[in-house]
């Protein structure tokens, strides 16, 4: 009984650990035993220090995958080394990417055409390790025929930043910089050992006190010429609006003038009918005073008959000039 009792003990035991064991491996590896997954390749240049297996493989933030190895290989059209990495992605966040694609394989063949590249990525500066960056990047990464001789997508691969970065820094020719740099600080020596440059400096502090003592002086004449312009701008105000006002009016007695001169309205139409009546008068008067017109003959007789009595008048006063009293005696004939 102690026997059986004490197997009892050491199965359940053993049961339970087995049990605990696998449900702690199905939760380091998040579910991924149970997970669809598609194999990946991506073949780096530069050095994968601080990458390892397990790392993420990260789209636009969204971990989709893990490496799954890292190696090495020798590219005999490039004759370089690369080191290829191969990795597992997970199918369904793959389709994902590409709605309406049924196969992961060719979803992938269409997202690398459309400039799906890899590239390395620091997870924690402090500990150096990386992580591979997913992402569309058209035009910067070189396409691709979709998948490799094994059937395996081959993903095209980008340096990372600090690669980039350390590869520009190893093009510039430092020795070059500093021959610049010493040839530079040696014209710079020469230029200020020299005594023109003394005096050329004497003269532009000169200068600048009469720039500052001429701003001091334009200062203080710009107050006053600002009051008078503002005062001229005010009186310019006034003068446009009362020119406003006025065009108003102008444009309203146009609007008027052209209401009032209408050819149908009545103040034109009277000033026809009195042209008309001015022309048949005029006519009239062309027609009197002809020169063998009736009124001009009666006009002439007339004229003559008033010279006559002008003359006689003459006479008369003359006569009176000389016989002031011939009204009362008469005229005195001379002897």
């Amino acid at each position: 009984m102690n026997t059986s009792s004490r197997a009892f003990r050491v199965g359940l035991f053993v049961v339970l650990g087995i049990a605990l064991l696998v449900t702690a491996v199905a939760f380091v590896l998040g579910g991924q035993l149970l997970t669809s997954r598609e194999p990946v390749l991506m073949r780096f240049s530069g050095s994968v220090y601080g990458l390892k297996l397990g790392s993420p493989v990260v789209f636009r933030g969204v971990t989709i995958g893990a490496v799954t190895d890292i190696g090495l290989a020798h590219n005999s059209q490039a004759d370089r080394i690369e080191i290829p990495v191969a990795a597992m992605l997970n199918r369904a966040a793959v389709l994902q990417l590409v709605p309406g694609q049924p196969n992961a394989l060719q979803a992938l063949t269409e997202l690398i055409n459309r400039g799906l590249s890899a590239r390395l990525a620091n997870q924690s500066l402090l500990t150096g390790q990386l992580y591979v960056d997913l992402d569309l990047r058209p035009g910067v990464a070189r396409p691709s025929p979709g998948a490799n001789a094994n059937g395996v997508p081959d993903i095209p691969t980008l340096p990372s930043t600090s690669q980039a970065l350390q590869a520009q820094l190893e093009a510039v020719d430092l020795k070059a910089v500093l021959q610049d740099v010493a040839a530079i600080a040696q014209a710079t020596r020469q230029i200020l050992q020299d005594p023109q440059l003394k005096s050329t400096l004497a003269n532009a502090a000169q200068l600048s006190a009469d720039l500052r003592t001429l701003a001091q002086t334009v200062q203080r004449e710009v107050k006053p010429l600002s009051t008078a312009t503002q005062a001229t701008l005010a009186q310019a105000g006034i003068a446009a609006t009362a020119l406003a006002q006025t065009a108003e009016r102008l444009a309203q007695v146009a609007q008027r003038l052209d209401s009032t001169l209408a050819p149908d309205s009545p103040l034109v139409q009277s000033f026809q009918r009195t042209a008309a009546e001015l022309t048949q008068t005029a006519r009239a008067l062309r027609h009197s005073a002809g020169d063998d017109s009736e009124l001009v003959q009666n006009l002439n007789r007339a004229a003559s008959d008033v010279a006559r009595a002008a003359r006689q008048m003459g006479d008369l006063a003359e006569l009176l000039e000389r016989q002031p009293d011939s009204l009362l005696r008469g005229r005195v004939v001379a002897p």
